[in-house]
């Protein structure tokens, strides 16, 4: 049982370093990078934590998201209602 998923493991990663290391990433560990891209895209880390993980700024790794395509947001749809209305009410007022 060890054996079989150790085989699939090594499998599995040989398989996804090649589609990895076809990305045209400014990252010089692409498996970590997206690891840990997947770990916050599914919820489980925080983008300060992926930031602390792979060494960047926060900035940084917003640019990087940036480059990869990657859409995220730290406001769910209700949330960025909310703001937007918000953003209207205000620069409404001021007017």
């Amino acid at each position: 049982m060890v054996y079989i998923r150790l085989y699939l493991v090594l499998s599995l990663s040989t398989e996804l370093k090649k589609i990895i290391e076809r990305e045209r990433v400014s990252y010089p560990d692409k498996e970590k990078l997206f690891m840990v891209l997947g770990l916050l895209l599914s919820g489980r880390i925080s983008l300060g934590k992926a930031a602390e993980l792979l060494g960047l700024r926060i900035d940084d790794f917003w640019l990087l998201l940036h480059d990869l395509g990657v859409k995220y947001s730290i406001f769910d749809e209700e949330e960025v209602e909310e703001e937007l209305n918000a953003y209207k009410r205000v620069f409404k007022s001021s007017t």
